[in-house]
């Protein structure tokens, strides 16, 4: 099986230096995403065009998320869910089996702020429709065969985006209709025909800095 290469930059927290070291998946999945159209309540047909991929590594406990998007809508933001069930008919917001809010869950040391485990947050779309997300978190885990587990699980694209930090304010209020546009389920690369596994490396900067 080929094996995927990251390079991750860690900011430490003296913020005065920054340093540059290998980051290499001890295992790897992948979503292929492709669009879908509504055929009845909360059913779904998927399309044969891929619109993106998204490319999970491991390595000890830290898990690393890169989604890249095509073909979007130029210059819009679309939201990114984890969801239980298939891409045919989605379940309910993966949450690690659980249903409270996981606002206050500890990802890397810092608060999620974000209702699901499964919520992964926007990505941002050029104006040639391209986008890409990159985080990292401790939360999720790959072939571990307990609820942190990614595998079987679906991600899901929205229309638009979300404020999902708001949703873990008190009392909020917003409309949560987001219509599904595309998405795909989560695999072991090792499941994946050799032909259809991505580029073997891939340099990404973390979505965060470790200091403020």
């Amino acid at each position: 099986m080929k094996r995927i290469l990251f390079l991750l930059v860690v900011i430490f927290t003296s913020c005065e230096s920054d340093s540059v070291e290998e980051f290499t998946p001890e295992i790897s999945a992948e979503a292929k995403l492709y669009s879908v159209e509504q055929t009845g309540e909360n059913q779904y047909a998927i399309s044969r065009q891929n619109i993106g991929t998204a490319i999970f590594g491991q390595s000890d406990n830290l898990v690393q998320l890169t989604i890249f998007l095509k073909g979007m809508k130029p210059s819009t933001q679309k939201a990114v869910h984890i969801h239980n069930g298939t891409l045919e008919v989605p379940g309910r917001h993966w949450n690690q089996g659980y249903l409270f809010a996981a606002c206050d869950s500890l990802s890397l040391g810092r608060r999620w702020d974000k209702p699901f485990l499964g919520d992964v947050g926007n990505v941002t779309i050029d104006s040639k429709g391209n986008g890409q997300l990159t985080i990292h978190t401790d939360l999720w885990r790959i072939n571990s065969g307990d609820n942190n587990d990614l595998l079987n699980k679906v991600m899901i694209i929205h229309e638009n985006p979300q404020d999902f930090s708001n949703e873990c304010t008190p009392n909020h209020i917003h409309n949560h209709s987001n219509n599904k546009i595309a998405g795909g389920m989560i695999k072991l690369i090792s499941e994946i025909p050799q032909n259809e596994q991505p580029a073997i490396q891939m340099e990404k900067v973390p979505d965060f800095l470790i200091c403020k």
